[in-house]
């Protein structure tokens, strides 16, 4: 099968598991009902007893909940994503999601580059210097990585970085929340924005934001992808191919990074992949942590609410992002790896 072929049927493969998404998230949104009726964002204080009658029977609130799956799926295709609770101050539900996802995406990407900048070195190390101190230290810095509640690890870096800093007088970072210093808005990105429009002041005062925020996500992280890229870097340099090319006298230099690292970064893409997804999804804990404005949080206060409108839009993102991550690795893997076929 050619790598087309390939991406093709992944992509009609994506339609069939957004449909079955859909169904779990409805069922457990609107079959068992917690929160707020479904049909109470759409209804204004001024409306009249007719009017609301007339909303519940316009999008099948009064039918079975099979139906009503029908009625909101007429609704979504033609653009209408219900509208929120009184949490959102009953705005669209996708007006609210892409307001906020922007900040998600900037968070996600900096902790990625994060992640990938710290914990592939790590691995790398870690696997030349094969017990010995560099290998023991880097070891211990994964373990506490991947072993460190995210919330707990949040709250540590604003009482240090924060709270104590500012205390001693010395320079301190932001404990919570975005730039304040305004919003241009071309691409949804503040950082981007800043830079788009000259506006440098606050492209460098959200970056600021950003750190702790960004480095409490990608600590977790970089401990797992440390570990994976050691093992496989240890897996590679007993290969015979490797053998040879040191015995043909080529520098180290040259075998460890020209040959070895290639084929070690096969399960390291499949990992950054998966976290690059998870967070892209918004990482709940964190974002509510530090107050982040992004879709994460959002998603909570939605699941707080009981908003279904705004949960099913969420969800069927999120299922798109892994599904398409997943697919953006497995294409990957065909440029590091020729052998590899579909």
């Amino acid at each position: 099968m050619k790598l087309y072929e390939y991406v093709i049927r992944r992509l009609i493969l994506l339609v069939f598991v957004l449909f079955a998404v859909s169904l779990l998230v409805f069922y457990f949104t609107r079959g068992f009902p917690r929160g707020m009726a479904p049909w109470t964002p759409y209804i204004h204080p001024k409306m009249t007893a007719e009017q609301i009658e007339q909303v519940i029977k316009e999008h099948g609130f009064d039918r079975p909940l099979y139906e009503q799956y029908f009625y909101w799926l007429r609704d979504i295709l033609r653009g209408d994503w219900g509208r929120t609770g009184a949490w959102a101050q009953g705005l669209p539900a996708n007006e609210v999601f892409f307001n906020h996802f922007p900040y998600t995406v900037e968070l996600s990407v900096f902790a990625t580059i994060i992640t990938v900048g710290i914990g592939i070195p790590m691995g790398i190390i870690s696997a030349l210097k094969n017990n010995k101190l560099p290998d023991h230290a880097c070891r211990i810095i994964a373990l506490a990585g991947y072993s460190t509640p995210a919330y707990w690890f949040g709250f540590m870096l604003q009482l240090i970085f924060f709270y104590y800093f500012s205390v001693w007088g010395l320079p301190h970072l932001p404990s919570s929340q975005a730039s304040t210093l305004g919003k241009p808005s071309i691409t949804g990105i503040p950082i981007i924005d800043g830079l788009l429009t000259g506006n440098f002041a606050y492209a460098w005062d959200e970056f600021i934001h950003l750190i702790l925020p960004s480095f409490s996500l990608a600590f977790i992280s970089l401990g797992f992808l440390a570990r994976i890229v050691r093992a496989s870097m240890l897996e590679v340099l007993r290969q015979d191919y490797i053998v040879m090319a040191r015995s043909k006298g080529l520098k180290e230099r040259v075998v460890i990074y020209r040959h070895a690292l290639k084929n070690a970064l096969i399960p390291a893409v499949t990992l950054t992949g998966i976290f690059f997804a998870y967070l892209l999804g918004g990482a709940m804990i964190t974002e509510y942590v530090f107050s982040w404005p992004g879709v994460g949080q959002q998603a909570l206060r939605a699941i707080f609410q009981g908003d279904s409108n705004f949960i099913l839009l969420y969800s069927l993102v999120f299922a798109t992002i892994i599904v398409i991550s997943n697919l953006v690795v497995d294409v990957l893997y065909a440029f590091l790896d020729p052998r590899i076929r579909y």
